[in-house]
């Protein structure tokens, strides 16, 4: 029976789709000694129904507490004994567990994470004892205000919506997750369809893809292919708060991946606030000293994306810091220069160019690849598209979202009695 669509067994970099639906890649790298395996669910807090909420993460740390052949404790000591690292981590949009080994290891790493992906036992009493440390971790993010601030910008700004709700989900849902509902979760979002598995460093390519076919064939049937639409909406959060200082982000409809201003979406950010010689620290902390830090950012989803601003100052100063990032945002309008741009371009490829000699983001970065977009994406085309970015090109994306008929969002924790109210925010960012 043949098991795969496409595979050029002579290439370096290619992936491949079984009968069953699960995808597989590689990506070798015969210079360096180890192999790193990323398994990636097309599963997220996006997708989440709202009595579920949170449970995406509480999956991910349930994968370690013991399968029906290996307890916790055997699981940590395997891997400690060959020396490797395991992790994982939840976002919207994916679940992603990885590993990276000695390249002679990895029929061990590939067997320990088939097992814990296939075979948890998911036992009362592990569930109860990992429901304290999520709660616990929960307690944390509500007591930084540097975290607690961004869930609360997210739901500000996706309002009632998957995508607006903490990865970490409600704390009422988290303390009633039942073993049921996580098995009835694996059962609806892990199958093999919705999983991706890449290697990337030094391998044997008929010996990994003879591994994943025979370790990888207990996942549940087909997943249901959820379409789940997000839209932009804006807003306000705003807590008050004992705190230092006032912490502040600003906040526009931003781009999806898809988008043809992904990477200028990444390069205003960098020019804006992403780094030492950005716009907003050079103003806002080197000529006026008004916070220790400040920065930009750009994150984009499936069909929808954000461009934000955060920074942090005492409560007699938060008002002058947001003039200073609105003027500096007006000012960035018709004034970005080539400089400014060749900089941010140049700090783009070099994060591209560093991650490749990592094995861990090369797996990670060919799983998303054909999550996003089905496809590998050489490098060299990313490069491309970058390099096609100029001034006029960022100061009309930077207009178009502050134009944007959809209104700002704006997140705010501290001692905000002197922040100015949100209406007159919006006035001040007309353009």
């Amino acid at each position: 029976m043949k098991l795969y669509r496409i595979l050029d067994m002579n290439d370096e970099r290619n992936f491949c789709t079984l009968e069953n639906g699960m995808m597989v890649a590689f990506d070798q790298m015969k210079e360096v000694e180890t192999v790193a395996i990323s398994v990636l669910m097309k599963t997220g807090s996006k997708f989440e129904k709202k009595e579920q909420s949170g449970i995406s993460h509480f999956l991910e740390h349930m994968a370690f507490k013991g399968t029906n052949t290996r307890t916790a404790k055997q699981i940590a000591e395997e891997f400690d004994m060959i020396g490797g690292y395991f992790n994982a981590y939840t976002s919207r949009e994916k679940t992603v567990y990885y590993a990276k080994v000695l390249k002679d290891d990895i029929d061990t790493a590939v067997d320990i994470l088939s097992d814990i992906l296939q075979n948890s036992s998911f036992s009362d009493e592990e569930i109860d004892k990992e429901r304290k440390v999520v709660l616990q971790e929960m307690a944390q993010t509500k007591d930084t205000p540097d975290d607690i601030i961004f869930d609360n910008f997210q739901e500000a700004a996706f309002p009632d919506q998957p995508l607006g709700r903490s990865i970490l989900g409600e704390e009422e849902i988290i303390k009633s997750l039942s073993r049921d509902q996580i098995i009835e979760y694996v059962n609806s979002r892990y199958g093999f369809n919705n999983v991706i598995v890449s290697a990337a460093g030094n391998f044997d390519v008929n010996n990994y893809n003879n591994l994943i076919k025979s370790k990888f064939n207990l996942l549940p049937g087909k997943s249901e292919n959820l379409e789940i639409k997000s839209d932009y909406r804006g807003g306000e959060s705003r807590i008050n708060k004992d705190l230092e200082q006032v912490h502040f982000v600003l906040g526009f409809e931003g781009v999806s991946y898809y988008d043809d201003d992904y990477y200028t979406q990444q390069a205003l950010s960098i020019i804006a606030g992403g780094g030492m010689s950005s716009r907003l620290f050079q103003e806002v902390r080197e000529n006026r000293g008004l916070a220790y830090s400040i920065s930009a950012f750009g994150s984009s989803y499936a069909d929808n994306g954000i461009f934000g601003i955060y920074s942090s100052s005492s409560d007699y100063n938060i008002n002058e810091l947001v003039d200073v990032v609105i003027t500096e945002l007006h000012k960035m309008l018709d004034s970005i220069t080539e400089e400014e741009v060749k900089r941010a371009k140049a700090q783009v490829r070099a994060g591209l160019l560093m991650s490749r000699e990592n094995p861990v983001s090369r797996a990670e970065k060919f799983a998303s690849n054909l999550l996003i977009y089905g496809r590998y994406v050489p490098i060299s085309e990313v490069i491309d598209k970058v390099n096609a970015i100029d001034p006029s090109k960022v100061q009309k994306y930077l207009r178009k979202i502050l134009s944007n008929n959809k209104q700002p969002t704006i997140s705010s924790i501290g001692k905000i009695d002197k922040l100015y109210q949100y209406d007159t925010i919006k006035n001040k960012l007309k353009v």
